[in-house]
Protein backbone atom coordinates (compact mmCIF):
# COMPACT_ATOMS: atom_id res chain seq x y z
CA UNK A 1 0.00 0.00 0.00
CA UNK A 2 1.36 3.47 -1.17
CA UNK A 3 1.34 6.46 0.93
CA UNK A 4 -1.59 8.07 -1.38
CA UNK A 5 -3.54 4.81 -0.60
CA UNK A 6 -2.51 5.41 3.20
CA UNK A 7 -3.50 8.94 3.12
CA UNK A 8 -6.86 8.19 1.49
CA UNK A 9 -7.85 5.65 4.07
CA UNK A 10 -6.87 7.94 6.67
CA UNK A 11 -9.41 10.43 5.37
CA UNK A 12 -12.31 8.25 4.62
CA UNK A 13 -12.53 6.09 7.88
CA UNK A 14 -13.98 9.64 9.82
CA UNK A 15 -16.29 9.78 6.60
CA UNK A 16 -17.46 6.17 6.93
CA UNK A 17 -17.59 6.13 10.68
CA UNK A 18 -19.37 9.62 10.40
CA UNK A 19 -22.32 8.16 8.27
CA UNK A 20 -22.19 4.84 10.20
CA UNK A 21 -23.04 6.96 13.45
CA UNK A 22 -25.35 8.82 11.86
CA UNK A 23 -27.34 6.53 9.97
CA UNK A 24 -27.43 3.61 12.77
CA UNK A 25 -28.43 5.79 15.68
CA UNK A 26 -32.22 6.58 16.52
CA UNK A 27 -33.34 9.36 14.43
CA UNK A 28 -36.92 10.23 12.88
CA UNK A 29 -36.20 8.19 9.50
CA UNK A 30 -35.15 5.29 11.54
CA UNK A 31 -37.84 5.17 13.92
CA UNK A 32 -40.36 5.99 10.77
CA UNK A 33 -39.00 2.98 9.10
CA UNK A 34 -38.72 0.58 11.98
CA UNK A 35 -42.36 1.44 12.57
CA UNK A 36 -43.55 1.09 8.94
CA UNK A 37 -41.54 -2.25 8.78
CA UNK A 38 -43.90 -3.36 11.80
CA UNK A 39 -47.11 -2.96 10.44
CA UNK A 40 -46.48 -3.37 6.60
CA UNK A 41 -43.15 -5.14 6.45
CA UNK A 42 -40.64 -5.14 4.69
CA UNK A 43 -41.27 -5.60 1.27
CA UNK A 44 -43.91 -2.55 1.46
CA UNK A 45 -41.63 -0.30 3.45
CA UNK A 46 -38.99 -0.35 1.20
CA UNK A 47 -39.99 2.92 -1.66
CA UNK A 48 -39.90 4.60 2.08
CA UNK A 49 -36.17 3.52 2.32
CA UNK A 50 -35.87 4.83 -1.54
CA UNK A 51 -37.71 8.05 -0.87
CA UNK A 52 -35.26 8.34 2.21
CA UNK A 53 -32.02 8.51 0.15
CA UNK A 54 -33.25 9.96 -3.22
CA UNK A 55 -33.98 13.07 -0.77
CA UNK A 56 -30.29 12.20 0.21
CA UNK A 57 -28.16 12.22 -2.46
CA UNK A 58 -30.66 15.64 -3.64
CA UNK A 59 -29.56 17.52 -0.79
CA UNK A 60 -26.05 15.81 -0.66
CA UNK A 61 -25.60 17.81 -4.36
CA UNK A 62 -27.21 21.11 -2.71
CA UNK A 63 -24.66 20.75 -0.30
CA UNK A 64 -21.46 20.64 -2.61
CA UNK A 65 -23.40 23.28 -4.21
CA UNK A 66 -22.95 25.06 -1.04
CA UNK A 67 -26.68 25.32 -0.31
CA UNK A 68 -26.73 23.52 3.22
CA UNK A 69 -24.11 25.79 5.24
CA UNK A 70 -26.39 28.97 3.51
CA UNK A 71 -29.24 27.29 4.65
CA UNK A 72 -27.90 25.69 7.88
CA UNK A 73 -26.47 29.70 8.44
CA UNK A 74 -30.47 31.31 8.21
CA UNK A 75 -31.78 31.03 11.63
CA UNK A 76 -34.87 31.69 10.69
CA UNK A 77 -35.33 28.87 7.96
CA UNK A 78 -33.80 26.33 10.56
CA UNK A 79 -36.63 27.00 13.17
CA UNK A 80 -39.19 27.08 10.08
CA UNK A 81 -37.76 23.40 9.36
CA UNK A 82 -37.72 22.58 13.08
CA UNK A 83 -41.23 23.67 13.61
CA UNK A 84 -42.51 21.60 10.50
CA UNK A 85 -40.96 18.60 11.12
CA UNK A 86 -41.92 18.98 15.23
CA UNK A 87 -45.70 19.35 14.11
CA UNK A 88 -45.14 16.02 11.92
CA UNK A 89 -43.57 13.58 13.89
CA UNK A 90 -46.17 14.91 16.85
CA UNK A 91 -49.44 13.61 14.14
CA UNK A 92 -47.16 10.01 13.38
CA UNK A 93 -46.77 10.09 17.26
CA UNK A 94 -50.85 10.29 17.54
CA UNK A 95 -51.50 8.19 14.38
CA UNK A 96 -49.48 5.85 15.81
CA UNK A 97 -51.37 4.95 18.88
CA UNK A 98 -54.70 5.54 16.73
CA UNK A 99 -53.62 2.51 15.28
CA UNK A 100 -54.79 0.07 17.72
CA UNK A 101 -57.08 2.75 20.46
CA UNK A 102 -59.48 3.53 17.19
CA UNK A 103 -59.76 1.91 13.88
CA UNK A 104 -61.49 4.73 11.82
CA UNK A 105 -60.83 5.83 8.02
CA UNK A 106 -58.54 8.74 8.94
CA UNK A 107 -56.21 6.14 10.29
CA UNK A 108 -52.89 5.96 8.02
CA UNK A 109 -53.54 2.39 6.13
CA UNK A 110 -50.27 2.65 3.88
CA UNK A 111 -46.72 2.72 4.21
CA UNK A 112 -45.01 6.51 3.30
CA UNK A 113 -44.89 6.63 -0.67
CA UNK A 114 -41.04 7.29 -2.20
CA UNK A 115 -42.06 11.08 -2.92
CA UNK A 116 -43.25 11.65 0.85
CA UNK A 117 -40.26 10.26 2.40
CA UNK A 118 -38.32 11.92 -0.22
CA UNK A 119 -39.85 15.23 0.37
CA UNK A 120 -39.45 14.52 4.70
CA UNK A 121 -36.08 15.28 4.50
CA UNK A 122 -36.02 18.86 3.60
CA UNK A 123 -37.26 19.32 6.77
CA UNK A 124 -35.09 17.26 8.73
CA UNK A 125 -32.55 19.11 10.39
CA UNK A 126 -30.73 16.39 11.27
CA UNK A 127 -30.25 15.03 7.35
CA UNK A 128 -29.33 19.05 6.09
CA UNK A 129 -26.64 18.67 9.28
CA UNK A 130 -25.56 14.74 7.75
CA UNK A 131 -25.12 15.94 4.46
CA UNK A 132 -23.45 19.21 5.26
CA UNK A 133 -21.02 17.41 7.55
CA UNK A 134 -20.69 14.51 5.03
CA UNK A 135 -19.34 16.73 2.29
CA UNK A 136 -16.90 19.04 4.60
CA UNK A 137 -15.38 15.82 5.67
CA UNK A 138 -15.16 14.12 2.29
CA UNK A 139 -13.67 17.34 0.52
CA UNK A 140 -9.95 16.43 1.95
CA UNK A 141 -9.98 13.33 -0.02
CA UNK A 142 -10.00 15.00 -3.55
CA UNK A 143 -10.07 18.77 -2.40
CA UNK A 144 -13.49 18.77 -5.15
CA UNK A 145 -16.91 19.30 -4.05
CA UNK A 146 -18.04 16.76 -6.79
CA UNK A 147 -15.49 13.79 -5.46
CA UNK A 148 -16.92 15.47 -1.92
CA UNK A 149 -20.49 14.46 -3.20
CA UNK A 150 -19.74 11.21 -5.08
CA UNK A 151 -18.17 9.67 -1.79
CA UNK A 152 -21.05 10.70 0.49
CA UNK A 153 -23.44 9.25 -1.54
CA UNK A 154 -21.51 5.92 -1.77
CA UNK A 155 -21.17 6.03 1.76
CA UNK A 156 -25.04 6.69 2.23
CA UNK A 157 -25.95 4.34 -0.70
CA UNK A 158 -23.96 1.41 1.29
CA UNK A 159 -23.09 2.05 4.84
CA UNK A 160 -26.29 4.40 5.80
CA UNK A 161 -28.93 1.75 3.23
CA UNK A 162 -27.55 -1.21 5.26
CA UNK A 163 -28.26 0.86 9.09
CA UNK A 164 -31.65 1.62 7.43
CA UNK A 165 -32.76 -1.49 6.40
CA UNK A 166 -31.40 -3.02 9.73
CA UNK A 167 -33.89 -0.91 11.55
CA UNK A 168 -36.91 -1.49 8.90
CA UNK A 169 -36.21 -5.54 9.71
CA UNK A 170 -36.15 -4.96 13.28
CA UNK A 171 -39.35 -3.34 12.98
CA UNK A 172 -40.89 -6.58 10.74
CA UNK A 173 -39.58 -8.91 13.21
CA UNK A 174 -42.08 -7.15 15.98
CA UNK A 175 -44.75 -7.57 13.96
CA UNK A 176 -46.57 -10.61 15.71
CA UNK A 177 -46.01 -8.45 18.99
CA UNK A 178 -47.92 -5.60 17.55
CA UNK A 179 -50.74 -8.15 17.05
CA UNK A 180 -50.78 -9.47 20.82
CA UNK A 181 -53.82 -7.44 22.69
CA UNK A 182 -51.64 -6.81 25.05
CA UNK A 183 -47.97 -6.42 23.66
CA UNK A 184 -49.47 -4.48 20.61
CA UNK A 185 -50.90 -1.28 23.02
CA UNK A 186 -47.49 -1.64 25.07
CA UNK A 187 -45.24 -1.34 21.89
CA UNK A 188 -47.47 1.20 20.13
CA UNK A 189 -46.68 3.47 22.97
CA UNK A 190 -43.33 2.73 22.97
CA UNK A 191 -42.97 4.10 19.34
CA UNK A 192 -45.07 7.11 20.09
CA UNK A 193 -43.16 8.33 22.95
CA UNK A 194 -39.92 7.21 20.77
CA UNK A 195 -41.67 9.70 18.24
CA UNK A 196 -42.08 12.19 20.16
CA UNK A 197 -38.65 12.64 21.45
CA UNK A 198 -37.22 12.67 18.03
CA UNK A 199 -39.10 16.32 18.45
CA UNK A 200 -36.22 17.03 20.99
CA UNK A 201 -33.83 15.99 18.71
CA UNK A 202 -35.21 18.27 16.42
CA UNK A 203 -34.27 21.02 18.44
CA UNK A 204 -30.76 19.88 19.80
CA UNK A 205 -29.82 19.79 15.87
CA UNK A 206 -27.70 23.21 15.34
Amino acid sequence: MGEGDAILIELLVPLLGFILISTITPGPNNLLLATSGMRFGVRATMPHVIGIHFGIYTMTVLCGLGMGQLLLALPDAIIGMKIFGSMYMVYLAWKIMGFRLTETSSDIQRPMTTMEAGLFQFANPKAWFMTTTGVSLAIPVGDSATVAVICVCLGFATLGLACNYAWVLTGSLLQGWLRHPRYGLWINGLLAVLTLLTVIMFWLTE
